[in-house]
Parts: structure tokens; C-alpha cells; sequence
């Protein structure tokens, strides 16, 4: 984004942990036999992985609106504006790093509909952490089903409890009333007024994570997540299937929760290695070979990937706008952007 130095950074730091986590998964692995079980996938059972991951993209989508601001005259989004952008930002989760496409689908949204780029972003944020809460609670459940090792089912359930009590700060006490405090502490003390600005923009933030009568939104998305993720783990199960690997349901819930959040951390774009690494390491602590493993990794990571970053290529097309432009605008807005229909 605009080449920053603090870009570059996270950009080699991404490169080098997809590097070494490719080298570990790769260690030790038949390759020729993980390649036999890609060449024999039952094609059939990845096209119902397509009917899962459309069904996702309603699902998210009906989520998002609910979360996202209202046009100035009380009405909500259209729900037929909202696909295209979720995968526009899907295409820029997969070629830029370091979740862009997260701020990229944001910023769209705002400037299609001219409603406040921040308060977007904050919707972005909420349904971000209750997703991740969501995932960490489902990552637990699945562990105690499937009888997984010990430090797996404590991790699970670390990771739980944090986003839980992240998302209850979020939703109960709001962000609003420590930007309230920040401001009026930064007004007391000389050294941090240089900081005003900065509140100003988090207080703008805040409206898109704060706003009144959420408790209904907030019910349907965390119902949603759920249910998204639920259909993640069907992807991973379609997936074994398709090759012939074996699987309870409750696996491959574990199986993909533990590779997304491990998606979590800096990776090349696409979360190339990590994911990799994530699943297989998973599905062989469950008791799947390695090259089986490898296998089920990489035909998941195409099958979850790929056709929602296509999907989002040609909705860019559709819209006339360009990615790269895109991030960079979305870097540099600052406040509501210039309305411009696109």
C-alpha cells in the first residue's frame, strides 16, 4: 500500500513465515502420493463445495448489512449491493497482504453507498471479532468431540475466552466510552493533545462498532458465524470425501477452525503455508496420514480460496474499479469520501 516502509515489512515478514511454514509441511511428506490423491478427487463432491460457499456468501452478506450503517434517510443497504463488494474483498484477502481487503471492502461499501467510511470499517472490526469468537467457541466444542490431545482443547479454549471477552467489551460497554476518557484526558495534558485527531477519528470509528439497538444484529451474527463456520467444515469434509480420506464431521470442524485462526498470522497473500501447515498438522493429530494430510490441505485451500477471489474479480470488472486503486484509496481516506457511484 503507497510502498511504505511499514508495508514492506509486514510484506517480507508474511514471505518469510509462508517460506518456513511451507519447508516444515513439506518435510518429510510422499509428495508423489499426496498428488495421486489430488488426481483422483471425485469432482462431484467439490461442486457441492461451490454450493456451500455461495450459501456462505448470502449468509455473510445478510450479516454485514445488518452491522453496516443506514443511508441517511433510516433504510438499510440493499442486500443485492452487498455480494459483490464482500467479494471484492475475498479477492483482496487473496493477493494483497496482511487482510487488506478487510479496509479495500470497507472503503467500497462507503463510497457505493455514501455512508461513513468509518463507521464501515467499524462494522468490518465488530464482525470480525465475533466471527473470530464465534470460530474459537466452535474450535473448542469440536476438540472435546473428537477427544483431541490436551494442549489443543486448552488452547482452544484460551483462545475462546479472550474473544469472548473481547466481543462482550465490544458489544456491552462499547469503544465509545474509552475514546470519551482518552479525549478528555488528552485535553488535560498538554504532551497528548497531538493525539486529538487521532480520538476524533476513533470516535467516528466508534459509531460503526457502538450504534443503538444492535442487540438483534448482534444476535443474527453471531447465529451466522456459526452457522458459516459450520459450513467451512463441510468444505474440509467434502474435501476428504472427495479423496477417499476418512472423517468424522466433527474432525474437520477442528480441522478447518484451527487453519483459519491460524490464518491469523502474517503470511504471503492467499495465507499460503500457514494454511497448509495449519490443516495438515491438525488432520495428522487426528489421525490422518501425512500425505493424505497434505493432500486435504491443499485441495481445501484451493476449494475456499479460489472461487470466491474469482468470483471477486469479476465483480471488480462489473464495477469498473481497480484493486490496487482501491487499497490505496482505502489507506488514505480519512473521513467520508467524495459520494462517486461505481
Amino acid at each position: 500500500m503507497g510502498g511504505s516502509s511499514g508495508s514492506i515489512r509486514i510484506r517480507v515478514l508474511g514471505l518469510a513465515i509462508s517460506v518456513v511454514a511451507l519447508l516444515v509441511v513439506l518435510h518429510s511428506v510422499d509428495l508423489n502420493a499426496s498428488a495421486d490423491l489430488l488426481r483422483r478427487a471425485n469432482p462431484a463432491y467439490l461442486v457441492a463445495c461451490l454450493g456451500a460457499i455461495v450459501a456462505q456468501v448470502v449468509l455473510r452478506s445478510v450479516r454485514w448489512r445488518l452491522l453496516l450503517p443506514r443511508h441517511r434517510d433510516g433504510r438499510l443497504i440493499s442486500l443485492t449491493r452487498i455480494p459483490p463488494v464482500l467479494l471484492v474483498g475475498y479477492l483482496g484477502n487473496a493477493v494483497l497482504p496482511a487482510r487488506l481487503g478487510e479496509p479495500i471492502r470497507a472503503y467500497l461499501i462507503a463510497r457505493r453507498e455514501e455512508v461513513p467510511a468509518l463507521e464501515c470499517f467499524g462494522s468490518v472490526v465488530l464482525e470480525r471479532i465475533v466471527d473470530t469468537a464465534t470460530l474459537a467457541i466452535v474450535a473448542f466444542v469440536a476438540a472435546l468431540a473428537v477427544n483431541a490431545p490436551d494442549w489443543i482443547v486448552r488452547a482452544t479454549a484460551l483462545v475462546a475466552v479472550a474473544c469472548s471477552g473481547l466481543t462482550v467489551a465490544f458489544v456491552v460497554v462499547g469503544l465509545a466510552p474509552f475514546v470519551r476518557l482518552g479525549r478528555a484526558v488528552s485535553a488535560r495534558l498538554a504532551p497528548l493533545r497531538r493525539l486529538d485527531p487521532l480520538l476524533g477519528h476513533l470516535d467516528d470509528f466508534a459509531r460503526g462498532v457502538d450504534r443503538p439497538s444492535r442487540s438483534f444484529a448482534m444476535v443474527v451474527a453471531v447465529a451466522v458465524s456459526a452457522i458459516c463456520w459450520m459450513l467451512d467444515a463441510s468444505i474440509f469434509w467434502l474435501v476428504a470425501r472427495s479423496m477417499g480420506v476418512e472423517m468424522s464431521f466433527a474432525a474437520a470442524l477442528l480441522v478447518a477452525a484451527v487453519t483459519i485462526l491460524g490464518t491469523a498470522l502474517p503470511s504471503a497473500p492467499g495465507y499460503v503455508g500457514t494454511f497448509e501447515l495449519a490443516a495438515s498438522a491438525t488432520a495428522q493429530t487426528l489421525g490422518v496420514g501425512s500425505a493424505a494430510a497434505l493432500a486435504l490441505a491443499i485441495l481445501a485451500h484451493a476449494m475456499t480460496v479460489l472461487p470466491s477471489a474469482a468470483a471477486g474479480a469479476v465483480s471488480l470488472v462489473a464495477m469498473d474499479v481497480r484493486l490496487g486503486r482501491l487499497a490505496a484509496d482505502a489507506a488514505e481516506a480519512e473521513a467520508v469520501p467524495a459520494p462517486a457511484e461505481v
